[in-house]
């Protein structure tokens, strides 16, 4: 279950790094606008699994 854990953790830091680079430098809105939603898309998906993950493990057995 750890590595699934892990996995949920590099989306979500793939997914801010995506973020950060499409609105900290000047790409073309070709390629801004699809970074925006892929890392809209990584981030979504990865912090919700995370809290499903995290209210797995808390639950009592």
């Amino acid at each position: 279950m750890f590595k699934k854990l892990f996995i949920y953790i590099l989306m979500l830091a793939i997914g801010c790094t995506f973020l950060v680079l499409a609105i900290v430098l000047d790409f073309p809105e070709k390629i801004k606008w699809p970074l925006l939603a892929i890392a809209i898309i990584l981030n979504g998906i990865s912090a919700v699994a995370a809290m499903k993950y995290g209210l797995k493990e808390m639950k009592p057995n």
